[in-house]
């Protein structure tokens, strides 16, 4: 990572550079792995105002990620569920370290509130990246985006 690089906590006007990070990293990153149904259907989900609630949950944890004076990525961790609910980071800026940035500072916030292990569900084009950082499988799944439309998966875990 560079030094032009900042971790930090998430504020009510980021919620729209942090929208344009995961509606980037779905179109693009996503697309190796699932197809326009899928995609359309996920980035229905997305909208700035969709990270307001996490800000408001102190159960939660929204950070971002700053590179080059933007943002360009972010996670949101569930700390009474012990769930990474989502890391992602824009597609442009791949392989710079700064999911694995975000990723250990949501582990770390883990620790810090007292649990053991940490779960998600990863998409299929990230399983090798959580492998990589020592996420262990636990299974295949499959997740509702709407009524008419899932999404396959992978549960994941890893022990803190």
């Amino acid at each position: 990572m560079s030094l032009i690089t900042v971790l930090r906590p998430a504020t009510a006007h980021d919620c729209e550079h942090i929208y344009n990070a995961h509606v980037y990293s779905v179109q693009y990153t996503c697309a190796r792995s699932y197809n326009d149904r899928i995609l359309d259907a996920w980035r229905d989900l997305l909208s700035p105002d969709s990270y307001l609630d996490t800000l408001a949950d102190a159960g939660k944890a929204l950070w971002v990620v700053e590179y080059k004076n933007h943002i360009q990525g972010f996670f949101q961790l569930d700390l009474k569920e012990a769930q990474l609910d989502a890391l992602y980071v824009h597609p442009f800026v791949h392989n710079q370290g700064l999911g694995t940035a975000l990723l250990h500072r949501a582990e770390e916030l883990a620790q810090e509130a007292g649990l053991s292990f940490i779960k998600l569900y990863a998409s299929l084009n990230s399983i090798g990246f959580y492998k990589l950082n020592d996420y262990e499988s636990l299974g295949a799944a499959v997740l509702p985006l709407n009524r008419e439309v899932t999404v396959e998966c992978e549960l994941m875990r890893k022990y803190l």
